[in-house]
């Protein structure tokens, strides 16, 4: 399966010899160009992205509409080589990887960039930083609470703190599951475990009122129906339309379109997907009390 695919390590791209692996160490160790004076200079909330493969994106870079995002300019990325640059997919770009343990070498186009472009239009006295943490292929128990910077949680805390500098982080999105449908244990704990993960994030950042909007599994195409990795797929889903916590909020995800592997979703359903996200994020920044703004018209 796609996302079960090991990639190389930069170790073993040094040691390989081949032209094509020095070209991509030189590539994943340039880092991007940061961005220039202007943007963050009033309010400016940011978000975390955490998860795995969806969250940091597989949709086609080329399916992305001409001049998108249209207001680039209100929103930044606070890329993987911890440096604050021009929004542009893949959010998850590994160029100038700061945080081995959350290094994704196929990142594609995710809900991030829709998700910033929506909540600026419904905040339009706001500017928006994206925080992308995810990684393909982990389990929930991969993002369990743990402050070592080896891992998940601890890197995406590590990389908050860094990016609050330019801002307020303001939420968390999150979209992560397909990996724990093999146990009907990890099925059963997930709203548990998930539970833990917003407490835990509440706690570290200092916030216990945190917003939080995480995806609900969506459609698992035919051709995985019989197979075994997935057999609790349906009961995920169950198990996390049951959760409740305050300040939390699910999105569906069943009626959007997949890709040929049947697991992640297209150029075109990450756009909605982000755009569903912002909606979520922005009821619950309203209910939050620090937003007081009208939405725009668009």
């Amino acid at each position: 399966m796609i996302w079960h695919m090991r990639w190389l390590s930069r170790k073993r791209l040094v040691n390989s010899g081949s032209l094509f692996g020095l070209l991509l160490l030189a590539w994943l160790l340039a880092g991007p160009l940061s961005c220039g004076p202007g943007w963050g200079e009033g309010q400016t909330l940011l978000f975390i992205l955490a998860g795995q493969s969806n969250m940091s994106g597989r949709g086609d870079l080329g399916q992305l509409p001409p001049g998108f995002p249209a207001n680039a300019g209100r929103i930044r990325n606070f890329s993987n080589a911890d440096v604050w640059c021009e929004v542009a997919e893949p959010l998850d770009d590994p160029r100038g990887q700061k945080d081995a343990c959350s290094l994704d070498l196929s990142p594609g186009v995710g809900p991030g960039t829709a998700f910033a472009q929506r909540l600026s239009e419904l905040l339009p006295q706001v500017d928006v930083g994206l925080i992308p943490c995810a990684r393909g292929r982990v389990t929930l128990d991969e993002w369990a609470p743990n402050s070592r910077l080896d891992s998940l949680y601890g890197s995406s805390l590590r990389r908050a703190r860094l990016a609050g500098k330019k801002g307020r982080v303001a939420g968390v999105l999150f979209y992560q599951g397909e990996n724990d449908t093999t146990s009907r244990q990890a099925v059963q704990s997930w709203p548990q475990r998930f539970a833990a993960l917003v407490s835990a994030w509440r706690r570290d950042l200092g916030d216990p009122k945190l917003p939080v909007v995480f995806c609900q599994l969506g459609k698992l195409a035919g051709q995985w129906r019989g197979d075994p990795e997935f057999r609790y797929w349906d009961r995920l889903k169950q198990r996390q339309a049951s959760v409740r916590l305050p300040m939390v909020r699910m999105v569906v995800t069943d009626d959007l379109d997949l890709k040929e592997d049947g697991i992640h979703l297209t150029t075109a359903s990450q756009m909605i997907l982000g755009r569903r996200l912002a909606q979520a994020m922005y009821d619950l920044l309203r209910r939050q009390g620090q937003i007081q703004a009208k939405p725009s018209q668009s």
